[in-house]
């Protein structure tokens, strides 16, 4: 399989660096990606590959089928981009003041582009179907992916695969972890009001300040008491918001958090926790209590035999298959996971000679050595011939 892997994408050695380039100079915001979905939709128009309809927004689904059965398999790339005001010097910078693709979409987005083509090109090698899922808005709450399950993306797929750049991992290491591999993420908000006053006279006052020390108190002992300690979990309190003046008694004051666990049971708890101990830290000082969340994406959860299957392709074509802990990222591709086995994995883009290239993700400085385009394609090839047992 390698030497035939490596022949096919070497054909789109040019093809993938053009788009790449293309799309870096012209990178959109989280669902406002309009002139990127005409873009890939003209480059699917052009390569025959018929596109799913009643796809909300700006996502574009392309579909191959073969013509003999086999699984469903879909490839899933995200293509938004961040608001940063790209600092590189490159041939291909950014024309968007403001507007970078800081975070590696681009490379997603023309990985993808490229497989479509080869498969296209080669429809011997299709067995079943092949969904291209490029997604929009994975940057921005609530995301592109739970759009794209609720439009039905999902249903006849058997399983589904993904990759992100990494720009603190050396090209050709490839990171595919089992099980959770991103976390699942909320934010809270606590709206607590007691009964402003003059600050001489406490005590025909409430004051909501030293309640929202407690509350704030109490909620870091929901981790170690709440929340398996085998589980990755952080519960933070992250700002207070009260007052201004020293002797003025404020009337209410805000406070707020982030949560993320790489199980997705416990968000539920975690916010449930949050909410009765707040409101009963509040009731028996006789202030009241208004309680906001906001659920982001699940944790990614990687599937044992898909994990295996892309793990064992990366081995094959000759490049080092790496495991880590999982970070506590959030990745709305989770929701692709939660529909079906799933394998999301990490393709390094660093050069070790070139110390830029080490740039942390949504950073102005964001750069990559495009070798590892060549790396992520040939996995994505590799990774769909052996989940169709071929080669």
């Amino acid at each position: 399989m390698k030497e035939f892997v490596k022949r096919l994408a070497a054909e789109q050695k040019e093809a993938i660096r053009e788009d790449r380039h293309y799309l870096h100079q012209h990178p959109e915001l989280s669902f406002e990606e309009y002139e990127t979905s005409k873009w890939i939709k003209e480059r699917l128009t052009a390569l025959g590959i018929p596109m799913a309809e009643g796809i909300t927004g700006t996502s574009v689904v392309g579909i191959l089928e073969g013509s003999e059965p086999g699984p469903t398999i879909a490839f899933r790339a995200d293509f938004d981009a961040l608001p940063v005001d790209e600092d590189n010097d490159l041939p291909f910078k950014s024309l968007k003041p403001g507007v970078m693709h800081a975070c590696g979409h681009d490379t997603h987005c023309a990985t993808l582009m490229s497989f479509a083509a080869i498969l296209a090109r080669h429809p011997e090698l299709i067995k079943g179907k092949v969904k291209f899922i490029f997604q929009a808005a994975e940057e921005k709450l609530p995301g592109g992916a739970v759009q794209l399950v609720k439009d039905g993306v999902m249903q006849d797929v058997d399983y589904a695969f993904g990759y992100h750049s990494a720009s603190g991992l050396e090209v050709g290491k490839v990171l595919v972890n089992e099980g959770a591999v991103s976390a699942a993420v909320a934010t809270y908000e606590l709206k607590i009001t007691g009964k402003g006053g003059h600050g001489s006279t406490p005590s025909s006052a409430l004051n909501p300040m030293p309640i929202a020390c407690m509350v704030g108190t109490a909620l870091n002992q929901i981790k170690p008491e709440k929340v398996s300690p085998i589980h990755g979990t952080t519960v933070t309190v992250s700002y207070i918001h009260g007052g201004q003046y020293p002797n003025i008694i404020p009337g209410d004051c805000i406070l707020g958090g982030n949560i993320r666990t790489l199980d997705n049971d416990d968000l539920k708890l975690i916010l449930d926790n949050i909410e009765k101990i707040s409101k009963g830290i509040c009731e028996a000082w006789g202030a009241s209590c208004d309680f906001s969340c906001v659920v982001g994406y699940p944790a990614t959860i990687n599937a044992p035999e898909q994990t295996a299957l892309a793990r064992s392709v990366v081995e094959e074509l000759g490049y080092e298959a790496k495991t880590s802990d999982p970070n506590l990222g959030a990745e709305d591709f989770a929701y692709f996971s939660l529909e079906k086995p799933s394998c999301y994995f990490n393709v390094g883009g660093a050069d070790p000679e070139n110390p830029s290239t080490y740039s942390p993700h949504h950073n102005k400085n964001f750069m990559l050595d495009e070798d590892m385009l060549d790396v992520a394609l040939e996995c994505e090839l590799g990774i769909y011939l052996r989940a169709t047992d071929q080669k």
